[in-house]
């Protein structure tokens, strides 16, 4: 039987989701009927609705931001509130003065009742799939547990100290400022608030709204991007096909398949079979949703510069225009504080379309005027935040420091490790992508050899050898949607003469070769460009390539697209034994994404019923940390800082006690996290401080208490796990104590002794 604890979480989470609805979609609603935004308020409630989710994204983002730095997250909260009433008032107004039409009247109950079908599904995936279950003295956790954990802790470091929030892992006898990109975590705070959520509850609503935000983009291009389907397919809508493609990912459930048979350790994440994955849709989703959100606002960006262009019948106007380059501005500055990488990508994407414009795209010269003016809004309105990176301390690089999205420090349960990064002062740097290990190559003859006299240029020509094995099996069907579209397009530019006008109707195209369409072409392009920066560009902050399994989120939203336009026969008409391939490639991506979700939910679960050294006790000793600081959360003020023993047998355990701390942490890593804000020249003494505390030797209350003084910590966490609890006369059975259980003692070790 589920515990009261995973109940309750999921009525938070249910209370969070249905705050987001306040910061995600009713300031969309409002610009657009305010500024009338192409037409807003003339149009109908099921095209407003994601003009008004994916406006949200791009403006209340950075709005919440300088709202909250230079106000409060009250502030944020507040104009949340009133959009939400003014939204409302403004549905009821139309709803009593425009009845539907007849056919609206037949159609809208049905579409109503589809969509919140298929709404309610989502939310209660992600909620089954993200929540801790509790049952008796165990509490289950996801594997998403290791990102989750320290954005957790990112958004209840916004709720306690507001924007910019201080760094919640680490605490330099001071706090210090984050300097990781944080707007998500804003927006997250903000829900959790309104909805009197913990961070944890409000973390997990994201989720459910980052789908929301990916879906309403992908609505919004269907319609305003891609040109009218020729034809219509038989039995889905252009929109239900594209939003059932985000269930299609690559072929990685073969080398799944192929672990288990081998008898291989398992990895617990499907994608982690490469050393830069392309990651499945939703692996992105429930791992990174801030990353979609800013995939979102920077395709939101895009789609409004395409959009001011208008059409020959019906012209923007220069204000339209104007407003169109505003918002898109706003929404750019957004998308650099919720994913860096995914900005910089698309950023740096956006040079290569203006150049193909200018070469072959002539009818799009007047949409690059209007992308100039949204790049100086968003510099613009990033100043503030810029500010703050530009005087942040410096960090110390180091290659063996892991991200938030980091795999666990256990061989066994990490994917393979990529070559370190030479860290300087540049984010990127050129280098092939490693899709496959380069070590897999050193039995070729003469690899062997290489690497012993040149190691990087026999990486590099290994990566290279492997790119296309590897790409094949990461985007799968969509690989092959790629290599069509490729065809058909050097088809026709070895054979010009067999295109029609680009500004003819394609009414009667020829049999097999449908006429070219601007939008395609331009699918096709950003998704080649973005893979070529994704291949050929690495981040160089870590050793994980974080830009390239980032950047690479562009060329899938676009691959998505062209894969609808294959279905609608765009490309031709496909051979039996072509489409046959193509159909199994598919429903083989469909298998993975199952089989993903299935192993993000229970691989901790069966990895503790196992009792795998690197889990075993996991679920006990998560439970005590819940029933413990749940206690403190009664007793301890918000504002203490407190610190718990970081040698543990894993990181699982370490983003147990990160998750439930929801203070200020001294030292959450054993690795410096001064990563995400602070002087990492301070990081040696804390490090020896939090090990003298929690050293397997016995330490009297008064050494304790003159280490906590040093660290500036107020609270100390001791649980039976840890080697501490073994001796009688040490400070965790002499300090006064706060909670105390059978497995969990929380010390106050700024009070004299009793």
């Amino acid at each position: 039987m589920l515990s009261s604890i995973t109940w309750l979480d999921i009525l938070g989470c249910l209370r969070g989701v249905i705050a987001f609805a306040f910061v995600l979609l009713a300031p969309g609603y409002c610009l657009a009927w305010a500024c009338d935004l192409l037409g807003f308020r003339r149009r109908p409630a099921h095209e407003q609705l994601p003009w008004a989710v994916a406006l949200s994204f791009g403006v209340m983002t950075i709005a919440s931001v300088l709202l909250g730095k230079y106000v409060s997250l009250s502030a944020v909260c507040c104009l949340a509130l009133l959009c939400g009433a003014f939204s409302l008032a403004l549905v009821a107004a139309r709803i009593l003065s425009r009845p539907a039409t007849p056919d609206q009247s037949r159609l809208a109950p049905r579409t109503l009742r589809l969509a919140t079908a298929v709404a309610a599904a989502f939310i209660l995936f992600v909620i089954a799939e993200l929540v801790d279950i509790g049952i008796g003295p165990h509490l289950y956790l996801s594997f998403t547990v290791f990102d989750h954990a320290l954005r957790t802790a990112f958004v209840d470091s916004v709720l306690r100290t507001g924007v910019p929030p201080a760094n919640p892992l680490f605490w330099p006898g001071h706090a210090a400022s984050m300097r990781y990109y944080y707007f998500w975590y804003v927006l997250t705070a903000a829900a959790a608030r309104l909805a009197a959520a913990t961070s944890r509850q409000a973390m997990i609503a994201s989720v459910v709204w980052a789908g929301f935000g990916l879906a309403a983009i992908v609505a919004l291009y269907c319609r305003h991007f891609l040109a009218p389907p020729q034809k219509q397919p038989r039995r889905w809508s252009r929109l239900a096909l594209a939003l059932a493609l985000l269930a299609v990912t690559g072929l990685d459930i073969l080398p799944a398949m192929r672990k288990a048979v081998l008898h291989l350790p398992t990895d617990p994440d499907m994608d982690w079979w490469s050393a830069t994955q392309v990651t499945s849709w939703l692996d992105s989703l429930l791992w990174v949703p801030h990353h979609i959100a800013g995939l979102v606002c920077c395709l939101l960006g895009f789609l409004l510069v395409w959009i001011s262009q208008g059409s020959p019948a019906s012209p923007r106007t220069a204000s339209d225009r104007a407003l169109c380059a505003i918002i898109a501005g706003l929404s750019f500055a957004g998308a650099f504080g919720l994913s860096s990488w995914v900005a910089l990508a698309f950023a740096l994407v956006m040079p290569a379309w203006i150049a193909w414009v200018l070469v072959s795209e002539r009818a799009s010269r007047p949409r690059i005027p209007v992308l100039l003016f949204a790049g100086l809004v968003a510099v613009v309105a990033l100043l503030p935040y810029l500010a703050e990176l530009r005087h942040a301390p410096s960090i110390v690089s180091s290659s063996n420091h892991q991200s938030a999205s980091d795999p666990a420090e256990d061989p066994a349960l990490s994917p393979p490790a990529a070559p370190a990064a030479n860290n300087g002062l540049h984010l990127l740097r050129f280098g092939v992508r490693y899709m496959i290990d380069p070590n897999t190559m050193r039995s070729v003859p003469g690899f062997a050899a290489l690497e012993r006299s040149r190691p990087p240029v026999e990486h590099a020509l290994a990566a290279l050898i492997l790119l296309l094995p590897g790409y094949f099996v990461e985007l799968g069907f969509y690989g092959l949607v790629l290599v069509l579209a490729l065809a058909v397009a050097l088809k026709r530019l070895r054979n010009p003469a067999s295109n029609p006008p680009r500004n003819a109707a394609p009414d009667n195209p020829a049999p097999h070769e449908p006429a070219p369409d601007e939008a395609d072409r331009t699918a096709l392009a950003l998704t080649c460009a973005s893979l070529f920066l994704a291949t050929f560009l690495r981040s160089t902050v870590i050793a994980n390539n974080d830009f390239g399994m980032r950047s690479v989120l562009i060329a899938q939203f676009f691959l998505l697209l062209l894969a609808v336009r294959w279905f609608e026969g765009a490309f031709g008409n496909p051979s039996p034994s072509l489409r046959r391939v193509m159909l199994s490639m598919l429903w083989i991506g469909v298998a993975g994404t199952a089989y993903q979700a299935l192993a993000l939910r229970l691989f901790l679960p069966a990895e503790d019923r196992l009792g795998r050294p690197a889990v075993a006790g996991l679920a006990e000793e998560a439970m005590a940390l819940r029933l413990g600081f749940d206690q403190m959360d009664r007793r301890i003020s918000k504002d203490a800082v407190i610190q718990f023993d970081t040698d543990q047998p894993s990181d699982y355990f370490r983003f147990a006690q990160i998750m439930q701390a929801r203070r200020q942490i001294a030292s959450a890593l054993p690795d410096c996290p001064a990563a995400f804000g602070g002087d990492a020249s301070a990081c040696v003494p804390v490090e020896q401080d939090v090990a003298r505390l929690f050293a397997p030797t016995p330490l009297s209350a008064a050494d304790a208490r003159a280490l906590c003084r040093s660290l500036g910590v107020n609270y100390l966490v001791a649980t039976r796990w840890d080697a501490t609890w073994r001796y009688p006369l040490n400070w965790v059975w002499t300090l006064p104590v706060a909670f105390n259980s059978n497995d969990l003692r929380i010390l106050d070790c700024t009070a004299p002794t009793r």
